[in-house]
């Protein structure tokens, strides 16, 4: 198992979009809710990683909805399938981490949240505005181009270059 540093223990890469990216939502998608077995769920892509003709990293990006009274125990079975939990302060959320195999480089986030969390996450939102509206998709790719310029790979850099752009989008009223 790879021992988790935090939140930012890897470095930002980005890849073009690809057929192989669906079908790896759908083993991952797949996967979690295995993994939950009885508890009640649902599961949508968040981020970029699925959104055609744009560049993403190579992670996928799930969030999942469980009932308040399950989340620790949605957390604890994934816990017990190899995902490693991230502490994320301030977001209301548990997320966890897996890692592609025999490296430090993640490769599948999901995030656990309740029902309130759920229906009004601006993720959940950001990725359908992306899906819908690809002059908003392009540009979002040639911010995190820029993004990863400047960072030099640094995640936490890079999530604030990027946060920035979706800021700007949600104060034009965008998303």
């Amino acid at each position: 198992m790879t021992p988790v540093r935090g939140r930012y223990d890897y470095t930002v890469e980005l890849v073009f979009h690809d057929v192989e990216a669906v079908a790896q939502y759908h083993r991952d998608r797949s996967t979690v809710g295995v993994a939950l077995g009885d508890v009640d769920h649902a599961i949508e892509p968040i981020g970029s990683r699925l959104v055609p003709g744009i560049w993403s990293k190579p992670i996928m990006d799930l969030m999942v909805r469980v009932e308040d009274h399950d989340l620790p125990r949605a957390a604890a079975l994934l816990a017990g399938t190899g995902f490693q939990a991230i502490t994320i302060a301030e977001l209301s959320r548990t997320m966890l981490r897996r890692y592609r195999p025999g490296t430090a480089a993640p490769n599948l986030h999901v995030h656990l949240v309740t029902p309130d969390a759920w229906s009004a996450s601006p993720e959940r939102a950001f990725h359908r505005l992306l899906r819908e509206r690809p002059a908003v998709a392009t540009a979002y790719s040639a911010v995190k181009h820029l993004a990863l310029e400047l960072s030099g790979g640094d995640p936490q850099r890079y999530g604030t270059v990027k946060g920035r752009f979706i800021e700007w989008l949600a104060e034009a009223g965008r998303p």
